[in-house]
């Protein structure tokens, strides 16, 4: 039907067959095409490292925004053929550029294949085992995760005169110097590591400590539970527990980016490792990808990685979707996953240096990774309530590694016990929250007169220390009694006697031993407690041959 004016009958359609009419298809479906192609496209190399960034930073965005708007153009011009011509021409200069992708090498575009591929490769490693030994690659692994931590430290770096970080350092520090030198601390580290025989006497402890840890004087064997804990009813909600864990392990490997994947994958002692560049890629897209193959999860379920490199205050992170039955939940629901980095990163670094403690949570918690955590909790808020609002039935589960471990006991703590959640939405009030930490430092120590309540906000928070790691231990208080430790043995011994018993060439005094294992308080320091993980108990894993 013609308008009153004469003109074109397109205008006087409902908005919705106007655009249909107005449209290129053709055109679109080219386009379309392109912007699929460009989001599984990951060349591997020297190429890689120049392209792929420029694929999802630049190409990408283009061809998305072509896709909205340049079909709607060229509809709209009264030409016949446009959008077959047009079709063609870009038709004919995408497939040239496919060509060019072809010849130089790339990744598998078919992730569900290579995903099948994986999983096949994996049931056969583990058939063959019984014949032969897969093992580990330690050495590749730690150069794995030190190329990684480099990386984000150059990152970090190169960044820091541009992001207004620098004079966030320098007041840190002058923070850090003052504290040391008003409490009293600083004097007591001068004392205990910068004497002249500290070598020696860092030395005759760890003969000590070995030689006791390898008998039924052991602290492991001290402290160790004789049954499993009140909130353990029994074999199978510990085989749950673990169960959670690996999963959630991997999470937490996952938050520190691909090279951290990569050292994991050359850890494991079944299955094929799934190959990542040494030094990553700035492509999310791309991150997306490989993160989602590792973890267990479709790529899309993964929400807004942390980039490479480093906030100086605010803690790397990323957010997923994982749809399976969690095990440690009565109801086997799924959960929405918040994985947290470490220390990867010298902004990491700056955290950790924070060391003394600030009122946090009905307690006194680590200052640094208190403020990082609450932070944390103000960028990620909406995020965490719209996916849980859009997924119910659904927990929140909270995981991270050393210091994020120590952000997501602290996170957890402060969610269960402020009833932070329901306060956000009122209909989250009964989701269940859950924490998994991989060598949590100690955090917090809680107010005596409100245990039984952080207690109770403790009982879904598992923790995990692995062999010796130091990371579960290393507070103020335990640096300040190391101190205390290498000047008492440092001046019970002399310029002769301390070097020979170092290398073990004359015994040691039981009165060196005592003083090795004096568990006497210190002097009072301010923001100096005696901290310790967020948790009911720790789950201490430990290398033993069956």
């Amino acid at each position: 039907e013609w308008d009153s004016g004469g003109r074109s009958y397109q205008r006087s359609l409902p908005n919705r067959k106007q655009e249909e009419v107005m449209s290129a298809p053709k055109l679109k479906e080219v386009l379309e095409d392109a912007e699929e192609s460009l989001k599984s496209a990951e060349l591997t190399g020297l190429p890689g490292l120049i392209f792929n960034p420029m694929f999802d930073n630049v190409f990408l965005p283009v061809t998305e925004k072509a896709t909205d708007i340049v079909p709607a153009v060229a509809g709209a011009v009264p030409l016949p053929f446009v959008d077959d011509v047009s079709a063609l021409a870009l038709g004919i200069s995408f497939g040239a550029m496919k060509l060019g992708y072809s010849i130089l090498p790339h990744a598998d575009e078919d992730l569900d294949r290579e995903t099948d591929n994986l999983m096949i490769d994996e049931f056969l490693s583990m058939e063959a085992y019984a014949e032969k030994h897969r093992t580990p690659k330690p050495l590749l692994s730690s150069l794995m995760g030190v190329i990684g931590f480099g990386t984000s430290t150059l990152i970090d770096l190169a960044r820091l005169p541009f992001s207004g970080d620098l004079r966030t350092w320098i007041k840190t520090t002058k923070e850090f110097l003052g504290y040391l030198m008003y409490s009293g601390v600083g004097q007591e580290l001068m004392e205990g590591f910068l004497s002249v025989g500290v070598v020696d006497a860092m030395m005759i402890i760890a003969r000590v400590q070995e030689e006791k840890n390898n008998s039924k004087e052991s602290r492991r064997i001290r402290t160790a539970m004789t049954s499993f804990p009140e909130t353990v009813a029994d074999k199978s909600v510990f085989k749950g527990i673990i169960f959670d864990a690996m999963r959630y392990a991997k999470y937490s490997s996952a938050a520190y980016g691909l090279s951290m994947i990569a050292s994991a994958e050359l850890l494991q002692v079944f299955g094929k490792k799934i190959e990542a560049p040494i030094v990553k890629s700035t492509s999310e897209c791309k991150r997306k990808l490989k993160m989602s193959r590792y973890i267990g999860v479709d790529a899309e379920d993964i929400i807004d990685p942390t980039p490479p490199g480093g906030d100086i205050d605010l803690l790397g992170h990323f957010i997923a979707v994982d749809q399976r039955p969690t095990q440690t939940s009565p109801q086997k629901k799924p959960a929405v996953v918040l994985a947290l980095r470490g220390t990867y990163t010298i902004s990491g670094v700056k955290s950790d240096a924070e060391c003394y403690s600030a009122p946090f949570c009905n307690g006194r918690a680590h200052k640094g990774i208190a403020k990082r955590t609450d932070k944390l909790w103000e960028y990620i808020k909406e995020k965490i309530v719209s996916l849980l609002k859009a997924n119910p039935g659904y927990d929140l589960v909270i995981t991270g590694h050393s210091l994020g471990a120590g952000a997501a006991g602290l996170l957890a703590l402060k969610l269960k016990s402020e009833g932070l959640l329901a306060k956000a939405d009122p209909t989250l009030a009964d989701v269940d929250i859950r924490c998994f930490a991989f060598a949590p430092p100690p955090v917090y120590l809680c107010e005596n007169d409100k245990k039984s309540v952080m207690d109770d906000a403790m009982k879904s928070t598992y923790a995990f220390i692995h062999e010796n790691d130091c990371v579960p231990f290393c507070s103020t208080d335990s640096i300040r009694r190391i101190a205390r430790v290498v000047d008492d043995v440092d001046a019970a011994t002399n310029v002769i006697e301390g070097p020979l018993m170092a290398i073990g060439k004359k015994d040691i005094t039981p009165e060196i031993k005592d003083k090795v294992f004096d568990e006497s308080e210190l002097p009072f320091a301010p923001d100096a407690e005696k901290l310790a993980i967020p948790a009911p108990y720790a789950i201490w894993m430990r290398h033993v041959n069956v």
